[in-house]
């Protein structure tokens, strides 16, 4: 894996150079909505080889088994944020009052019969001691990976409702890949819409 280093990734978008600056976060930019939705920003590993294939198995393959895998390895990732670097990242998981997961759209659900994040989601939990909030639910189409960025950040808008009491809570809200940051913004911006004290984002993988 190409593992990203938190003590030199974007906290704004989790892109693995962000220390000096994240051109993706950049004043002229195209992250803003990311930046003001999620307080901070933490990704794993950057989505090349072998990512892409263990995702694509997990999620469309029937690879159900590599959930507590998956889960591990977002485990292991904010663990070693906090420790790597506390000033930037320090909280992200032990300060977290709960675990909001991205969900599937019902139409992704019934295609692959199971919610990957919610999966994903529960032994992460079981590992963290963290409680898990089902907070969200999602509307409309849910595979963007074939859309563009201004398609995602349109198609994101709306797309999201809060259905757990949030209000004055510290999130971090954990997803799969974040390739423009539209759902990871578009979710964050819901939970704060409905009250969220603070929403910080974990993902396994970014596109860079």
């Amino acid at each position: 894996l190409a593992l990203i280093d938190p003590r030199h990734s974007c906290t704004r978008c989790g892109a693995p150079f962000g220390d000096l600056l994240c051109t993706e976060c950049s004043v002229e930019g195209s992250s803003s909505a990311m930046a003001e939705a999620l307080d901070r920003c933490l990704a794993c590993a950057v989505y090349t080889h072998p990512l892409p294939r263990i995702i694509k198995a997990y999620k469309d393959a029937g690879e159900r088994r590599l959930a507590p895998y998956l889960a591990e390895l977002l485990y292991d990732t904010a663990l070693h944020a906090q420790a790597a670097a506390p000033d930037r990242l320090g909280g992200v998981l032990s300060g977290a009052d709960a675990v909001v997961f991205v969900p599937a759209t019902a139409a992704a659900f019934r295609r692959r019969g199971f919610d990957h994040m919610e999966a994903i989601a529960r032994p992460f939990c079981g590992l963290s001691g963290v409680p898990l909030l089902d907070a969200l639910v999602k509307y409309g189409h849910g595979d963007q990976r074939e859309l563009g960025r201004e398609e995602r950040r349109e198609r994101a808008r709306g797309m999201y409702e809060t259905v757990e009491d949030v209000r004055g809570r510290r999130l971090l809200l954990i997803d799969d890949v974040i390739t423009t940051g539209a759902t990871m913004a578009a979710a964050s911006a819901e939970l704060k819409r409905a009250g969220a004290a603070a929403v910080d984002g974990l993902a396994i993988a970014r596109v860079w």
